[in-house]
């Protein structure tokens, strides 16, 4: 991997970027008549017996980080990733390497044929596999705007919220961060059939904390869009600023059971813990996780609650290639999917190993890293106003699971909680430790608003084999108004 940093610190965070201006001369995402090129090299040295893959990503990350009102790292940070796997008579090979001169190619697509030529015979059985359905259908996630972002935009950026902190004796850090990819993958099955896909996408992130030097109040907020225009970095900048104002001098309440408006951050949070309990396992691991009916008598075997209501019956999850908030993955066999429909549970997540030994008969439905819930047309000042006594919640953090069974969870708010009375918020709550599980707060549901796109950091940047999938989730929510929140301690961290 490439890296450029290039560090200045300075008072007045009015630093200058030639270094960047100088250093444009090298290829940021490889073409696809180059990756071609580089299938076609590394096929050359490649019997014709047996399956071949050949994935390849190029990726490029430019980025700007702050802290305490003072400019840390601005780099420039670039890799490409060639992996090769080759079965022959059930032997399998895996290599990868980030080179792509006619030697390197030579050499690592000599070495995996050399070793799976090698081990053919000692194995007992010959694979038979077809190569994945690879289905490259959805929307396109990419932006020019993204991938043309400069250094020097992001340090203006960055210094006005510097000044803006600083006036009032404030202290900013965070992150800007482009990034931009091109996957192409090449696979050969032991039929001689062909299939490619590729394709490009982008992730434009931002993350802006702003603190009060005492330790009395914080501000934080965050974005992450395949395109530039969904990120409005001036009003995430903005938005800290101001729950930092928001939140000085917080007040101790009782701990108990509040009515809770969780903002899509924090929505986010218990919507990501309960996807990831919606997992389909062998039956006898099945009476330990909540999507087990248990054991049935009749049928000898255990059945899950597919088919049954699961959550309220308000809530749609569900993940479309064609969405363009969630956008499209190049991971085998991804098709549209609906997890949770109108709160009844439609689709366990398989494994794809699972499906294939297990269940062939079943569609894979693997992994979702990005998924969407449907909200509704209410807005947060709709749900203060009707609310009586209850709080807002921005965010919550360090989710530790407490019971498997019911998917109790325990965690922290972070980063503003406020106080509602009377339909309007009235002052500043100190950090609560919360005690609680999705199952309860998508099933004590009492209004659902907007959904939105939220905050989610990259991932796997590589995504040799998850592609989207893994590399660039993107998530939409909802804030949901929540009846009984369970806040079981208060907490000193801000």
């Amino acid at each position: 991997m490439t890296t450029r940093n290039y560090r200045e610190v300075s008072t007045d965070i009015s630093y200058q970027n030639e270094a960047f201006s100088q250093n444009k001369d090298s290829i940021r995402l490889l073409s696809d008549e180059k990756c071609k090129g580089i299938v076609e090299g590394i096929k050359t040295h490649m019997s014709d017996e047996g399956l071949l893959f050949v994935n390849i990503v190029s990726w490029w990350a430019g980025s700007q980080r702050w802290a305490r009102n003072k400019a840390s790292l601005t780099s420039d940070q670039r890799d490409i990733t060639i992996s090769v796997e080759r079965i022959v008579g059930g032997s399998r090979v895996f290599l990868i390497t980030n080179q792509h001169d006619s030697e390197s190619l030579r050499g690592i697509a000599g070495l995996a044929e050399h070793y799976a030529q090698k081990n053919a015979g000692n194995i007992g059985t010959e694979m038979a596999l077809e190569i994945p359905k690879w289905n490259s259908s959805g929307t396109n996630v990419w932006s020019d705007s993204t991938f043309n972002r400069t250094a020097e935009e992001n340090g203006v950026a960055v210094a006005e919220l510097a000044r803006m902190s600083v006036k009032d004796g404030l202290l900013s850090s965070g992150y800007i961060e482009s990034f931009g990819a091109n996957t192409y993958r090449y696979s050969r099955d032991q039929w001689n059939r062909e299939s490619l896909v590729n394709g490009r996408h982008t992730q434009m992130q931002c993350s802006v904390t702003v603190r009060h030097p005492n330790g009395t109040g914080s501000g934080w907020t965050g974005k992450s869009s395949f395109d530039l225009a969904d990120v409005d970095i001036h009003s995430l900048a903005q938005n800290a600023y101001d729950r930092c104002i928001r939140t000085l001098d917080p007040v101790r309440i009782e701990p108990g059971r509040y009515q809770t408006i969780l903002e899509p951050q924090a929505t986010q949070e218990f919507a990501r813990l309960l996807l990831e309990a919606l997992n389909r396992r062998p039956p006898e691991l099945s009476p330990a996780y909540p999507t087990s009916l248990g054991y049935d008598q009749s049928l000898s075997r255990f059945r899950s609650k597919l088919g049954m209501r699961f959550v309220d019956e308000r809530i749609t999850m569900k993940h479309d290639p064609s969405d363009p908030r969630t956008g499209t993955h190049l991971e085998p066999g991804i098709d549209p999917v609906t997890i949770l429909e109108k709160g009844i549970l439609r689709t366990l997540i398989n494994s794809y190993g699972h499906s294939v030994s297990q269940e062939s008969s079943l569609t894979y439905a693997g992994p979702r890293a990005s998924y969407s819930i449907e909200g509704a047309d209410i807005s947060v000042e709709e749900m203060i106003e009707s609310t009586k006594r209850g709080l807002l919640m921005a965010k919550v953090s360090v989710s530790t699971l407490v019971d498997k069974m019911s998917l109790l969870y325990t965690g922290t708010t972070r980063d503003g909680l406020w106080l509602i009375e009377n339909g309007k918020i009235t002052k500043p709550v100190r950090n609560f430790r919360w005690t609680e599980s999705p199952l309860f707060v998508f099933n004590n549901i009492e209004q659902i608003g907007i959904s939105e796109s939220v905050f989610t950091p990259q991932v796997n940047r590589n995504a040799t084999r998850g592609g989207l999938q893994f590399g660039v989730p993107r998530v939409v929510v909802p804030t949901l108004k929540v009846n009984d929140f369970s806040f079981t301690s208060t907490i000193d961290a801000i």
